[in-house]
């Protein structure tokens, strides 16, 4: 038997017999598990308030005598986005994120970066003023880059020149590199204008909060999108399709 009190994010609830609730969620210890609400759908004091995806909250968690599998105590609301949950454009941005996330985010290697990441999501987008349209791109991005697959956008892989602004780089998805026009020739990849350029350089060293107001011109955000569909649909074998983020 394992017992132990940690603070977690929920990603998903669903009912399994008349008063019981399984829950999934994501800890910055253990990545993603599933534990179960023994009387969850009724209990106001155990669980008040806490079992709703999207929330923060510390639970106090126990296993079975055979370690076959975890349930809930108890729990502590911590942190519950109000204005994301009556908004719905924010609401849609966070889901998307959140199911982007989970598709990526498994084990407990990484999850504490991972935890972090995904909480400044949620709280950018929950405290901001106004949040691009762009912002669920970005983040997927971001995680992609975090996971590894981080290009350098400043400089010519081939030659080592600084990319200048007004020129014309290209990205080249495979092998997570930039080449300057001069050096592109045969190289296969996504040309991008200055402005998405700049912008994806600004999510790989920057946080959520430093890209919420992004909102790049008409080449550059279809570029932006372009770019970064393609480098998650190589490097993490992910791609949109019937409502949720899939191996390809």
């Amino acid at each position: 038997m394992i017992e132990f009190s940690e603070q977690a994010l929920v990603l998903k609830v669903g009912r399994f017999r008349e008063q019981d609730l399984w829950v999934r969620l994501f800890s910055p210890s253990r990545g993603t598990y599933t534990a179960f609400a023994f009387g969850g759908c009724r209990s106001r004091r155990r669980f008040c308030g806490c079992l709703d995806a999207l929330n923060q909250v510390r639970f106090h968690v126990r296993s079975d005598r055979r370690g076959a599998y975890l349930y809930l105590l108890e729990g502590t609301l911590e942190q519950a986005y109000p204005r994301i949950r009556t908004d719905r454009e924010r609401l849609g941005q966070a889901v998307n994120c959140l199911k982007f996330f989970e598709a990526v985010h498994l084990g407990p290697e990484g999850a504490a970066d991972a935890y972090g990441l995904i909480t400044e999501c949620l709280d950018t987008l929950d405290r901001a003023e106004a949040v691009s349209g762009l912002f669920p791109v970005l983040f997927r991005a971001k995680v992609a880059f975090s996971q590894g697959y981080a290009p350098a956008l400043t400089a010519c892989s081939h030659c080592g020149k600084g990319i200048h602004s007004g020129s014309l780089p290209r990205l080249d998805v495979e092998r997570g590199r930039v080449v300057c026009a001069d050096c592109a020739g045969d190289v296969p990849g996504l040309d991008l204008c200055s402005e998405a350029l700049d912008l994806l350089e600004q999510v790989r060293t920057g946080r959520p909060w430093d890209w919420r107001n992004a909102r790049p011109h008409g080449a550059a955000r279809r570029q932006c999108y372009a770019a970064v569909d393609h480098y998650v649909r190589f490097h993490l074998g992910l791609a949109w399709a019937g409502g949720s983020f899939r191996k390809i």
